[in-house]
């Protein structure tokens, strides 16, 4: 699982990645360069939301990509927080995942079943008969 203190280590790997310099980087997202250095040497706390943002923006992240460094420095993707933790898919998901009883392999095997599903789903284009009450391409009816 990944925590702030892995803020740096991946950092540094995304900017490594697409051959970019710290000097680069920080003057495309309107930072001193030295603050970018002491962020990915870990003297220095991961930033602010915007700028966590900005440094995906310019590494040209993908989504899941963003994510992982958003959810390093501290904050939330901004998918769930689009969704709301409030919503109830995404509460019982939560729940099954935060069940104290489970074992790593149980909790394991869930978010496989889940990302298969989201898979699933995906590749059929999101809306493959997805009326209410209709048999969805995955074998599941909707509630």
């Amino acid at each position: 699982m990944l925590t702030r203190e892995d803020f740096p280590t991946l950092l540094r790997s995304f900017r490594e990645r697409v051959t970019r310099s710290r000097n680069n980087l920080a003057y495309e997202v309107g930072v001193d360069p030295s603050y970018l250095t002491r962020i990915e040497h870990g003297d220095r706390e991961p930033p602010r939301q915007h700028i966590v943002e900005a440094l995906a923006r310019a590494l040209r992240l993908s989504v899941t990509e963003r994510n992982r460094l958003l959810i390093t420095a501290g904050y939330a993707p901004v998918s769930i927080v689009e969704l709301g933790a409030w919503d109830d898919a995404f509460q019982a998901v939560a729940d099954v995942l935060n069940d104290g009883q489970l074992t790593q392999e149980e909790r394991d095997q869930y978010r496989s079943v889940v990302q298969l599903i989201s898979a699933r789903w995906q590749a059929a284009g999101r809306t493959a008969s997805a009326t209410p009450g209709s048999e969805l391409s995955l074998g599941i009816t909707p509630s």
